[in-house]
């Protein structure tokens, strides 16, 4: 684990552990067609190299994948701007609904899981805009402090979800999200485990499977309610007790994450 003032000379040099593929040559490289895009803002040089590793280390690929994250952003300031673990608005995120790392004891380049889960599920309590910032804002901490991995495993728990929850949802702002999860991520997306799954969430996949490419519909997985197939996928001794598993409950995680990104304001809020 990192801490977010830990230098980029330290980083690099525990990254370059990792993955002995990621190497000056090509870092460089990506700085320099970055640096020339006068329409592109600076991008911090730790990003650079989660930019790279997240593309197999192909600097085209991975200069494409700034290229689009720098317009999505732009796009949807919403969601991308004003990020602050201790604003009123996150906040109620908290209060609300579970968005945690999974805490895992093990240490290095193996995969990261993350978890939602409803604590309310009133609609009324639900804002579909400030979750998704807190979820990406939280994404951010995780990069920060655990550099490069093998790829992120996102298990979203969707006991208590109902239709008022679909109309409250901004289908325009979910669009581009979608697409910024497809062309712009600075991680390795592995997985996507949808849990509890009934008729609503059947109806939601009807409507964003045309903005759904196979490269995303491929990493997701859909288990009915009370299945216990997702184990044959994710770790049942430290995965939430709500799931099923054996680890902690979804609440102590998500606080856990919470108190953690508290911490780490001062990094967040400069993002």
């Amino acid at each position: 684990m990192y801490k977010p003032e830990t230098s980029y000379e330290e980083f690099l040099k525990s990254e370059q552990e990792k993955y002995p593929e990621l190497n000056l040559k090509d870092i460089e490289a990506l700085k320099e067609r970055v640096k020339e895009n006068i329409d592109l803002p600076p991008i911090r040089d730790k990003s650079i190299v989660m930019f790279l590793h997240s593309s197999y280390f192909d600097v085209d690929v991975a200069y494409k994948t700034i290229v689009a994250n720098c317009k999505y952003r732009k796009e949807l300031p919403q969601v991308f701007e004003n990020y602050d673990p201790s604003s009123e608005e996150m906040k109620q995120v908290f209060d609300s609904m579970s968005i945690s790392i999974v805490s895992n004891p093990s240490t290095g380049k193996q995969e990261r899981i993350l978890y939602t889960n409803f604590k309310i599920t009133d609609p009324q309590e639900y804002d579909y805009v400030r979750c998704v910032r807190y979820f990406f804002m939280m994404l951010e901490y995780l990069m920060v402090t655990s550099g490069t991995f093998d790829g992120l495993v996102l298990t979203m728990n969707s006991k208590g979800v109902c239709w008022r929850h679909i109309t409250k949802t901004p289908m325009n702002t979910m669009k581009k999200l979608l697409g910024f999860v497809q062309e712009a991520l600075p991680v390795r997306l592995k997985e996507v485990h949808v849990l509890n799954a009934g008729n609503i969430i059947s109806m939601l996949f009807n409507i964003i499977r045309p903005f759904m490419k196979n490269g995303l519909m491929n990493l997701l997985k859909v288990f009915p309610e009370g299945s216990t197939e997702i184990f044959d996928l994710v770790p049942i001794d430290i995965m939430p007790q709500e799931m099923g598993g054996s680890g902690k409950s979804h609440y102590e995680y998500c606080e856990e994450t919470y108190n953690q990104m508290l911490s780490a304001r001062d990094y967040i809020v400069s993002l």
